[in-house]
Order: C-alpha cells, then sequence, then structure tokens
C-alpha cells in the first residue's frame, strides 16, 4: 500500500492499521534516516495486545495510522497477517535488538534520552546500555510517572539535552497519546514508543528462555512471571485477535503490500 507523501513507505492495511512492510535491519535503516533529519518522526509498534485496544480505540487507531513508521512486534502478527493473505517478513522485538542498536547508534554518534518507566529503571537500563557500547551518549533519564503539570517542564529538559532518539516506555496506549498529545513541542528527531523496554533491559521483568522467545512464546513467558496482571491481555486479549484476524479475512479483500 502507499502512503500518501511517503514514496518510500512499505505497509499493509491489517485489521485497520498501517503496519510496515520491513525486517529489522530495514527497521534501522528508517530509525537512522529519521535521526539524520531535523524533522521529527514517530515511531511505533503493534502486537496482538495493540490490535486489539486498537479495534476498541479510534482515538488510538488514528494515532498509529498517523505515525511516520509502525513496525510489527511479535510473531502473533506475522502469523495473523499471513493468515488473512498479507505478509510480513518477521518481529522486531525492541528487548532483543535495542543492545545492537545502540552499538550502531553510538557508531553514527547519535544521542538517546529515555523516558519512561517507575523511578530509577529508566536509569539502570541506560546505565546497562552504557556498559555494552560505552560509545553510546545518553543525555537524560527520567521516569514515566508524572501527571499533566510536569509535561513542560520535562519537554523543556528533554529538548535542552538535544537527544536524536527519544524512547518513550510508559505502555500502550498511553505512550502514543503522549506523544501524539505532545509531538509539536518536542524538538527530536525521532520520538519512539518503546513499552516496558525499559524494565526488561534494567532487569526488573525477566523474558523468559531465548528459544520460547524466538518461536513466538514470549507472551506465555510474561504470562508465568504477571498472572494477575496479564491474564486477561494473554487469555482473553489472544482469543479476540484471532477472532478479528478471521473477521478481517472474511470481510475484507486479500491484497498484497505494494510501494
Amino acid at each position: 500500500m502507499h502512503i500518501p507523501g511517503n514514496s518510500s513507505r512499505h505497509t499493509i492495511n491489517f485489521i485497520g492499521v498501517h503496519v510496515d512492510v520491513l525486517n529489522m535491519q530495514g527497521l534501522y535503516k528508517k530509525v537512522i534516516e529519521f535521526a539524520q533529519d531535523n524533522k521529527p518522526r514517530k515511531v511505533m509498534y503493534v502486537n496482538a495486545h495493540c490490535m486489539v485496544i486498537s479495534r476498541n480505540d479510534e482515538e488510538y487507531r488514528n494515532i498509529l495510522n498517523a505515525a511516520d513508521l509502525v513496525y510489527a512486534d511479535g510473531m502473533s502478527l506475522v502469523w495473523g497477517a499471513k493468515l488473512s493473505g498479507h505478509y510480513l517478513p518477521g518481529r522486531s522485538t525492541a528487548a532483543d535488538f535495542m543492545p545492537m542498536f545502540c552499538k550502531l547508534f553510538a557508531r553514527e554518534g547519535l544521542r538517546l534520552y529515555l523516558l519512561g518507566a517507575e523511578l530509577g529503571v529508566a536509569e539502570t537500563a541506560g546505565s546497562k546500555l552504557k556498559q555494552k557500547s560505552p560509545a553510546l551518549e545518553i543525555v537524560g533519564t527520567h521516569h514515566g510517572y508524572f501527571n499533566q503539570e510536569e509535561d513542560e517542564r520535562i519537554i523543556a529538559e528533554i529538548n535542552k539535552s538535544r537527544p536524536h532518539i527519544l524512547l518513550v516506555g510508559m505502555g500502550v496506549p498511553y505512550q502514543e497519546k503522549w506523544i501524539h498529545a505532545h509531538y509539536g513541542s518536542i524538538d527530536v528527531p525521532v520520538i519512539w514508543g518503546v513499552g516496558a523496554l525499559f524494565d526488561f533491559l534494567s532487569g526488573k521483568l525477566a523474558r523468559g528462555p531465548q528459544l520460547l522467545l524466538n518461536h513466538g512464546f514470549e507472551w506465555l513467558c510474561r504470562l508465568f512471571v504477571e498472572p494477575r496482571r496479564l491474564g486477561k491481555r494473554y487469555l482473553v486479549g489472544n482469543l479476540l485477535f484471532m477472532a478479528y484476524v478471521f473477521q478481517w479475512k472474511l470481510f475484507r479483500p486479500r491484497s498484497k503490500a505494494r510501494k
């Protein structure tokens, strides 16, 4: 599908959301391209949980469709797209690729700011990224538990730090709505929603065995770690997602992504 105003963007319309058809290498190239431009760009992800929310939250769905890049985070998106007659080359999960990306960001001289999670978590995540990539420049961190009265001060602090990439980890759909609401005030080339990334990088949350992660069962690992908080999301949400996939397959014509 061609997105007006962006001749190089390659997407599919999956359950009402425009998802970019690109692999991890393609994602990195687009982020670098955005970071080296002066125009602020919004980068967001979708997984099964996001798609379920977007189905019932028009504001969130519209925000996703107004983003400059939306990538598939999770094998459920890849499988669901295939079942509905679309193609996605694979999943790109930030907890997997971000340490590697940061080494490349350091090589490019790109500066990062980490915003989100509980007090001290983003700072710890930043420290661990620095341990793996000593040349990486993290110009600031701030927790994600602040009220609207603090928005202006925090955005001013971010702008003063002059990062190339702002990682926003506040959870779906709040982080996307916060990015959208303050997009005009944030003077950063890449504004990127990253969910629970800082919790994983800091070690606050465990992800599970890599074998299960590689085969699309990260949701099962997370459910085992946090059954009370995530039970409804995964046990009910995954069923809803599959229902939406089959509904989309039956009532929407098949189409291949194109430029």
